[in-house]
């Protein structure tokens, strides 16, 4: 029992004695194997995992819209029903918000995607035999990429404490071509954005000068309306004067003898003073004499109550100056400057890249096989040398 246990303790020694003595082959087929998993890492053919932040314009930029958003928000009596984006009578406000809501909208549109697709070849063409096939295929990334664009979860926070952002994740093969692409699809948002913009404000303008212009006419026609209503009302009273004045002259009714009926209550003494029906007891040199005055007026402008309000009405369209205003307040906007102008970024460059394929499990894989060649290869040299 012994010498069986005395024959075991020998037999690990020379194991372990021959392990120590060929301990540079096991090293140096074990990195051998390690540098062929590393290469073999390099040359595989990855996928990556692409994560992209969509960020918002900084509030830096979006103070460059204080000074026209002042204006276009101006007099807003309504709260805000869901539209940030519009100020007094439709014209549009531009903010934070409304630039992000408006790129994240323009991104998802499957006509760029579908440009960018092909523009950067994300499909491969040589891999489909007929032209539909290949189009279904765009179609079918771009649909994948709009999917892929997710909003910011609600629980998730980021480094610095801020809003989190929409992301853009996608499976792609080569960096450079998704990084290109993710480059194409900010700017062509971004210039389809601005244009949306600017078109809006030119239609929204023609509103407001439209509805100015309607609004004059409108009060130059009430305008119109109390002229010619105070001129049949000074026609229809001289034909009274003139008959009032015959029937003075006829009574030969000189000067006022205006009659009053005096009527006695128990406290109080009531005067009835006959006016219209017997104005021709005022006297036809008085009756004569309104006649005159009423014919020699040479402004009838200012005999005519309503006329002052609706001129100032009429001053006041005249005279505003808001939409030229608004006008020049939005040519200062980044908007009207194509270099300038950004709705929102992709953060291309800080795209997080994440292998499908683990460069620690491929290496782990590789010195396991490295150690068990290894044993492999000692075992059969002792094998070899003990059948000498």
């Amino acid at each position: 029992m012994k010498k069986k246990t005395y024959n075991d303790e020998i037999d690990i020694s020379d194991i372990i004695l021959n392990l120590w003595e060929n301990k540079i082959k096991i090293i140096g087929i074990t990195t051998a194997f390690l540098i062929l998993g590393f290469l073999y890492f390099n040359f595989l053919d990855k996928n990556f995992i692409a994560t992209t932040n969509v960020k918002p314009i900084s509030t830096f930029e979006a103070n460059k819209y204080k000074f026209y958003n002042s204006l276009a928000v101006e007099d807003v009596g309504v709260e805000d029903v869901g539209v940030e984006d519009v100020g007094v009578e439709g014209v549009v406000n531009i903010n934070q918000e409304t630039l992000l809501d408006l790129f994240i909208q323009k991104i998802k549109t499957t006509e760029i995607i579908e440009d960018g697709i092909i523009k950067f070849k994300l499909v491969n063409k040589d891999n489909f035999k007929t032209e539909i096939d290949y189009q279904e295929k765009i179609q079918q990334t771009a649909i994948l990429v709009a999917d892929q664009i997710k909003p910011p979860s609600v629980d998730e926070k980021n480094e610095n404490n801020n809003k989190p952002y929409w992301t853009l994740n996608f499976k792609t093969r080569d960096k450079k071509s998704w990084k290109n692409f993710l480059k194409y699809l900010e700017n062509k948002a971004n210039e389809k954005i601005r244009q949306s913009l600017i078109n809006t404000f030119n239609k929204e303008i023609d509103i407001l000068n439209v509805n100015s212009k309607f609004e004059l006419e409108d009060i130059e026609q009430k305008i119109a309306n109390e002229l010619n209503d105070y001129k049949i009302s000074i026609t229809n009273r001289l034909a009274f004067l003139k008959e009032q004045a015959e029937i003075a002259r006829t009574l030969n009714i000189k000067k006022n003898t205006l009659e009053a009926d005096n009527y006695q209550t128990d406290n109080t003494f009531v005067t009835i003073i006959k006016s219209e029906n017997s104005y021709y007891l005022k006297g036809y040199e008085m009756i004569e004499k309104e006649m005159s005055l009423i014919s020699s007026r040479e402004n009838e402008k200012l005999f005519i109550e309503n006329l002052i309000e609706l001129e100032k009405s009429k001053r006041a369209i005249l005279q505003n100056k808001k939409i030229e205003r608004l006008k020049f307040l939005f040519s200062e906007t980044p908007v009207a400057n194509k270099d300038n102008f950004v709705a929102a970024k992709i953060d291309f460059l800080t795209t997080d890249y994440k292998s499908e394929q683990s460069l620690t499990k491929i290496l782990s894989i590789s010195l396991m096989m490295g150690l068990i060649v290894s044993l492999i290869y000692l075992l059969l040299i002792n094998i070899i040398h003990s059948r000498k």
